[in-house]
């Protein structure tokens, strides 16, 4: 049988962590001996389902404690990483898991305050919560942070139509997820960006879709397949990791060669839109030319290199 993956000695902070998907990182991390702060939204009693998290995973024998309030407020965000830190002495780990369900604003609805407050919880709060966690993870030497990313940034109608705002917030989190990757390169800090597909309450029962979900795809399954990612042993940073019911699957960007020419017209793009779009097989599968993007300096190389051979030819 293969080693455990043990986190013992480890803190983590996980945002969101009283419901869903968050709260099954709180439980399996403890179960596997990480101290955990575990976040739940903001709640005027001060108290939220954060608290019946701790008192399982204490009564498990695990350590946890719990910190109420909105990620989107940046001075709480630094207040609980420095909870963290006063109360078990370094911070290793950060899930940042904490969102809203709010799925009705819709593409033609143009932009509004709702609109802002999306990206402020799914985009913005991450920076809040990194910026202040960079420095205890350098003091700890090391990081390892994932971020919550959606399928519904790949593109999809809700029964309500085409939403924009929870799309365009989950969207930010490639590039977001890249860019803390490379400024971590160097210092042991990984970032990687999960993306899944599992029932919570959000989904509900009330149809044969949202039963099946229930079925065949529980949250526990998403912490079970992204707990590699928060270990000290993990081996990349900047991926996209798809999960749903046991499927684990990593996410590419990927581009070929396309339609090159140093004289190009309009004309050549519409005569030669094969070209362009590049070859695919059944079920949409990459033809032989496609490459990964990494980043852009991939793409910096691929048109350096077809300006070469174009020099080379003349």
């Amino acid at each position: 049988m293969s080693q455990e993956l043990r986190f013992d000695g480890r803190v983590a902070l996980v945002t969101g962590g009283g419901n869903g998907i968050a709260r099954e990182y709180c439980r399996l991390l403890a179960r596997r001996g990480c101290k955990v702060v575990v976040n739940g939204n903001f709640r005027p009693s001060g108290h939220g389902p954060e608290d019946d998290v701790v008192a399982e995973i204490k009564a498990l024998g695990g350590e946890a404690i719990g910190f109420n309030g909105s990620v989107i407020d940046n001075d709480l965000d630094k207040a609980m990483v420095a909870r963290a830190v006063d109360t078990y002495g370094r911070l290793d780990i950060l899930v940042n898991c904490a969102g809203t369900s709010e799925n009705t604003l819709m593409i033609q609805d143009g932009v509004s305050p709702a609109f802002d407050q999306q990206v402020a919880v799914h985009a913005k709060a991450w920076l809040q919560l990194f910026s202040a966690a960079v420095p205890h993870f350098q003091a700890a030497g090391g990081g390892r942070v994932l971020n919550f990313g959606s399928h519904v940034s790949l593109g999809w109608k809700s029964p309500h139509g085409w939403g924009s705002a929870y799309a365009f917030a989950k969207a930010g989190a490639y590039g977001l997820t890249r860019q803390m990757s490379g400024f971590g390169s160097d210092k042991n800090i990984k970032v990687n960006l999960m993306m899944p597909m599992c029932h919570t309450d959000i989904v509900g029962e009330g149809n044969d879709f949202a039963r099946w979900w229930k079925t065949n795809l529980p949250a526990s399954s998403i912490a079970v397949a992204g707990l590699y990612l928060l270990h000290e042993d993990c081996p990349v940073s900047g991926e996209f990791i798809t999960s749903a019911g046991g499927r684990v699957s990593r996410i590419v960007l990927a581009s070929h060669d396309g339609l090159f020419d140093p004289d190009l017209t309009p004309e050549m793009v519409r005569d030669c839109w094969a070209e362009v779009m590049g070859p695919t097989g059944e079920h949409q599968a990459l033809g032989r030319g496609w490459n990964e993007i990494p980043g852009q300096p991939r793409e910096y190389e691929v048109i350096q290199r077809l300006h070469n051979e174009a020099r080379q030819k003349a």
